[in-house]
């Protein structure tokens, strides 16, 4: 079958292999095939073949059939003859597509085409608002009647569409789930069950990254980084010198940052032969000061935008440009947390603990973060010495695939992982202290006992399902085994073992 759109584009001008969110042949009948790895190739029957089986003809159809995809035309705006591009502009100067051909060409390049006519016709958005999340406010650009409502810079822009599945996810009522909860366990449990949650979040996030759980100082100090999230803005948040502070909270003071990182990064694992598997490739230390700017910019420009979308623009996008040496995952998690809180979805004053979350559901973490990583490997072209240093040689081939994140997949899967947190880690977490408020009341009704030496004994029993261990009864000798069975009843009575 023969290729249309984007994927004859990246075919016949030899452009890097970019995921498409849909690839589209020549077929008899329009049909839709979702393959096993989630892409999604679409057949089109031979009147939706351009008249005329070339740049122009393939160009139109993308962005007719397809949507924008940047990457795709950031790489083939560098390949073709700019005076390709203001013949389709001229032939059809009126035209919807022709015109936003020609604005993507120039807002991606800083380049001027030069044409010979004048376009008319009504504004049209550069991106469309109901299948993408556009930024706050477009900007009028007269020259090629279209409102630009890009969320970001020709420097670093992530697009995040408006799939089914995403839609589906957002619309959960989490806010009203959250004020449930409230009303539903007495208010003297919410302080208690927080400091439980904010030392949670802290040992999950440690134990993602397989490092064991830090000196009491530097535990704190997240803790701290964590309760005060929201109070500077995000621009001031997103700046170098507030990243950097934060990420010397966070690492070993021997790993501490003096600013972003000037050495080619990886991540990687060191295999038994002492080679080492690649995961992801950084993109080179000269771009990351832009890049990082261009996403303060987009911050700015999406106050509007549902923050569980919004938290996986600016967190993954800042996990993948990976500013620092040490540290950025936890700072990418932190910064889930920032914006859920600046969004609203914390206005209960109930922390959410998503890295416990993602640490529980790892694999589906694993593949939000290789859906991005995977493809950049198979494009790229790297070397690494016999001291684990890489060098990524294809670096401006692939620099599209760097500036412009297709950050889909990753919002759906944050939007999803939350509500998992709503549903699962908080309620559980919130039933489990009124359940052991219950059981230390009955026990101590029973038996009149210290607090130290209750405490011990839920802990024990809460080890053992209910039951005190013949080896641990040892510690009990004062109580009699009639007080001891009435304890292990009222302790699975609490936490409803019975059932």
């Amino acid at each position: 079958m023969s290729s249309l759109g984007y994927k004859w584009l990246i075919e016949n001008f030899g452009l890097p292999g970019h995921p498409l969110p849909q690839a589209s042949v020549l077929g008899s009948q329009l049909k839709e095939t979702q393959w096993p790895d989630g892409s999604i190739e679409k057949t089109f029957p031979l009147q939706y073949k351009p008249a005329e089986d070339e740049f122009a003809g393939h160009l139109e159809f993308a962005l007719k059939h397809e949507g924008v995809h940047l990457a795709v035309l950031a790489d083939l705006f560098s390949h073709i003859d700019p005076k390709d591009l203001c013949s389709m502009v001229q032939a059809k100067p009126t035209g919807r597509y022709a015109r936003l051909a020609g604005f993507f060409y120039e807002w991606l390049t800083g380049k001027e085409l030069e044409l010979t006519v004048r376009v008319g016709g009504n504004y049209v958005y550069a991106l469309d608002p109901k299948r993408y999340v556009v930024a706050d406010e477009s900007k009028r650009v007269p020259r090629w009647r279209v409102r630009d409502n890009l969320i970001g810079h020709a420097s670093f822009c992530p697009t995040v569409r408006r799939t089914h599945e995403l839609e589906t996810a957002v619309a959960e009522p989490l806010e009203v789930e959250m004020e449930a909860l409230m009303r539903d366990f007495p208010p003297e449990l919410f302080t208690r069950a927080n400091d439980y949650l904010y030392l949670k979040e802290t040992r999950s996030t440690y134990d993602i990254e397989r490092e064991t759980m830090p000196q009491a100082s530097r535990r704190e100090r997240f803790v701290a980084l964590l309760r005060d999230a929201g109070a500077d803005t995000l621009w001031s948040l997103l700046q170098e010198a507030s990243l950097t502070a934060k990420q010397n909270l966070i690492v070993d003071p021997r790993y501490a940052a003096k600013g972003y990182r000037n050495d080619q990064s990886y991540v990687g694992e060191q295999l038994p032969n002492f080679t080492q598997r690649i995961h992801y490739i950084c993109p080179p230390p000269e771009w990351v000061s832009q890049m990082m700017e261009a996403l303060a910019a987009s911050a700015e420009g999406t106050h509007e935008v549902p923050p569980l979308i919004r938290a996986a623009m600016i967190a993954f996008s800042f996990v993948f440009i990976h500013p620092f040496e040490d540290g950025n995952g936890r700072l990418h998690r932190f910064l889930i947390h920032d914006i859920l809180h600046r969004g609203g979805l914390m206005k209960t004053g109930l922390m959410l603990p998503v890295s416990a979350t993602m640490l529980r559901l790892m694999g589906d973490y694993d593949k939000a973060l290789e859906v991005y990583s995977k493809p950049l490997l198979r494009m790229a072209d790297y070397e690494v010495d016999d001291m684990g240093r890489l060098a990524l040689l294809n670096a401006e081939r692939i620099r599209s695939y760097f500036r412009y994140p297709d950050l889909t997949v990753q919002a759906t899967y944050l939007a999803r992982t939350v509500a998992i947190t709503v549903r699962e880690d908080v309620s559980e977490e919130l039933r489990f202290l009124l359940n052991y408020d219950t059981a230390r009341q009955a026990i101590l009704e029973a038996v009149d006992l210290p607090d130290r030496r209750c405490d011990l004994l839920l802990q024990l029993l809460h080890q053992n399902r209910g039951q005190l261990s013949k080896a641990k009864r040892k510690q009990f000798g004062e109580l009699t085994d009639d007080e001891i069975l009435r304890i292990e009843k009222a302790f699975q009575d609490a936490f409803q073992m019975n059932e």
